[in-house]
């Protein structure tokens, strides 16, 4: 062990200290005594600099128990480099004994002989980031509870299949909000890593996906149960239509949403659910259309009714899929669609939703070449 035991040149420390980043350490000797620490490190370990040239486990005795100093101890032998992206280390902060996660290096740093004579150890915190995809691995669990409840729902006899619906969306609703607050929190901190503020992001969008579906799942239940209802306002379709591009502008920035607002087009209906409507067909625009193309929004008012389009560029629908577009349940299967997330219970909604409005929805398409989906609903005057 004696080439273990090696005393540092000034020249070895210098080239050492070059090939470190981070929170960095240079430990010497088979009792892995720290040699070296840089301010990042000794704040990792919550001490302070007068732990310098003692062995670690007596410098930091939280270690004692935890794997990381036979670790050292066994790359020191072998001379093999050990490292990992996001391994738990309960180390002293703020006075306490905390669980952090940190991406680590445990590197050899050999003499002209081969043999080493020091560990280089550089580390750096990802305990937000290991969080934040903790809150990722929940959200996915929790549309794949979602799609497991579905293929369950299919078995089930009318009623029982409304009810099951209808407390399993209820159910959901609680961790999913708990998520989203847990997120929103997380959103708050000062964060300056750019993974971390991109994946609470995304987080977000799906987050808002599955109340937008848990959503559409208890309206599709009170539907065919009958304990839909309307709360019927008068409103104006443009000013409607300008809050739901806006947010759809927020949450899909990657694409160009267009529309005008004209003069009022005053109706009279359940504001809610026209803006579900709106939205769905927007979503659906983006969704099958790709990153950077144009998604239009018109208004106009033809004869007795208020005539809203929303157009596309995208995969385009085939003739034989359009006439069963608006059927509960019913998605188009391609090799362009079979990526694409839904559960075909969108556009049934909506149909719904603007019959029981006494209107009309419909669609045009030329497949490669994108879509446009229309509807119309009578003026408030006149349906008055």
């Amino acid at each position: 062990m004696t080439s273990q035991s090696k005393i540092l040149s000034s020249d070895q420390l210098l080239n050492v200290l070059a090939l470190s980043k981070d929170a960095t350490a240079i430990y010497t000797s088979e009792n892995i005594v720290i040699e070296m620490a840089n301010d990042a490190m000794i704040a990792f370990w919550g001490k302070d600099r007068s732990i310098i040239g003692k062995p670690l486990e007596e410098a930091v005795p939280e270690l004692k128990g935890q794997p990381f100093i036979n670790m050292l101890k066994n790359v020191l032998l072998t001379g093999i480099t050990d490292k990992g992206d996001a391994i738990a280390a309960e180390t002293m902060k703020d006075g306490k004994l905390q669980t952090a996660y940190y991406s680590y290096e445990y590197k050899a740093i050999k003499d002209e002989s081969g043999l080493p004579y020091c560990i280089l150890h550089t580390a750096s915190d990802v305990t937000d980031m290991v969080y934040a995809q903790k809150v990722i691995k929940d959200t996915e669990q929790q549309r794949e509870a979602l799609d497991q409840e579905q293929l369950m729902i299919s078995i089930k006899e009318d009623q029982q299949k409304h009810d099951f619906i209808s407390m399993v969306s209820h159910e959901l609703k609680t961790p999913l909000t708990s998520i989203s607050a847990y997120v929103q929190l997380m959103q708050k901190r000062t964060v300056a890593d750019d993974f971390i503020i991109n994946t609470l992001d995304k987080v977000q969008k799906q987050i808002r996906k599955m109340s937008t579906m848990i959503g559409s799942f208890l309206n599709v239940s009170r539907l065919e149960s009958g304990k839909i209802q309307l709360f019927r306002s008068d409103f104006d379709m443009d000013k409607l239509i300008c809050d739901v591009v806006e947010d759809a502008r927020l949450v899909h920035s990657a694409y160009q949403i267009h529309f005008i607002e004209g003069d009022p087009k005053i109706i009279n209906a359940d504001r809610e659910k026209i803006a579900s409507v709106i939205s769905n067909l927007v979503s659906n625009a983006i969704k099958y259309s790709e990153p950077g193309s144009a998604v239009v929004v018109e208004s106009e008012i033809v004869e007795d009714k208020v005539n809203v389009r929303v157009r596309d560029h995208g995969i385009g629908i085939k003739q034989e899929d359009m006439g069963r577009l608006f059927d509960r349940f019913y998605r188009v299967e391609s090799l362009e669609t079979k990526t694409i997330s839904g559960f075909g219970i969108g556009l049934y909604l909506s149909a719904e939703i603007i019959d029981l409005h006494d209107g009309k929805i419909w669609a045009e398409s030329n497949y490669g070449e994108g879509s446009t989906f229309h509807f119309h609903i009578p003026l408030a005057s006149l349906k008055d």
